[in-house]
């Protein structure tokens, strides 16, 4: 099935009575890579990397109306970070936040002064992560992403899920929560500080905390 520039080979199937739409696609066009996605569809997608994720979150912004919006991603790009200001602007996002990972400001300090100036430190945290998810939510709807992409272009395969699910939503949403809650406000690259906060964000209580290791023995050298 082919439109425009866009292909896309998609398949429905039934999970939790939800109707999952899978696809690949090579092509810039995010709305028709989600044209099907709502209430009672998730969309699955591989893509060529020709659109990134604030392609993905305008195009779900169009579906849900204005909504409050996090953002949790490794690295994030000047471009990106100034589109998603814009939206605030606009008035399609009424409340934003967003989570980046610790090396954030000692890889790019000037991004990081970029973003405090733009959302203000109260709007950011910083923690260990490496996770990418956005979370886009209103009186109507609890759409959750996760994906590989972060918040830049990158013309490289990458994957993304989206889902209209309360459980799934809350799962992100409450480790969030939790985030703003506890850790300090801005751009912060202290391991120190950073650290004493994510210990206390997972609850190993009913798992053992003994490290998996694998029986069989591995012997290696460089000649």
């Amino acid at each position: 099935m082919i439109f425009s520039n866009l292909q896309i080979k998609m398949k429905k199937t039934t999970v939790n009575s939800k109707k999952t739409v899978a696809m690949r696609i090579g092509g810039q066009n995010s709305d028709l890579a989600i044209k099907d996605f709502d209430k009672s569809n998730r969309v699955c997608g591989l893509t060529n990397g020709a659109f990134s994720l604030i392609s993905l979150i305008d195009s779900v912004l169009k579906k849900t109306g204005k909504a409050n919006v996090i953002i949790s991603t490794w690295s994030a790009g000047l471009y990106d970070v100034g589109v998603m200001n814009e939206l605030i602007l606009s008035g399609r996002v009424d409340d934003f936040k967003i989570i980046l990972d610790r090396s954030f400001k000692t890889r790019q300090k000037n991004y990081a002064v970029t973003i405090e100036d733009l959302f203000s430190p109260e709007n950011i945290r910083t923690t260990n992560t490496h996770s990418k998810f956005v979370l886009i939510w209103n009186d109507d709807w609890n759409v959750c992403i996760r994906s590989s992409m972060n918040l830049n272009e990158n013309k490289r395969c990458e994957n993304f899920d989206i889902d209209n699910d309360i459980d799934i939503f809350n799962l992100f949403k409450s480790f969030s929560d939790e985030l703003f809650d506890k850790q300090q406000a801005g751009v912060i690259e202290s391991r120190g500080i950073v650290d004493k906060t994510f210990d206390t964000l997972f609850d190993d209580s009913d798992f053992s905390t003994k490290k998996e290791s694998f029986d069989f023995k591995f012997d290696f050298r460089f000649d």
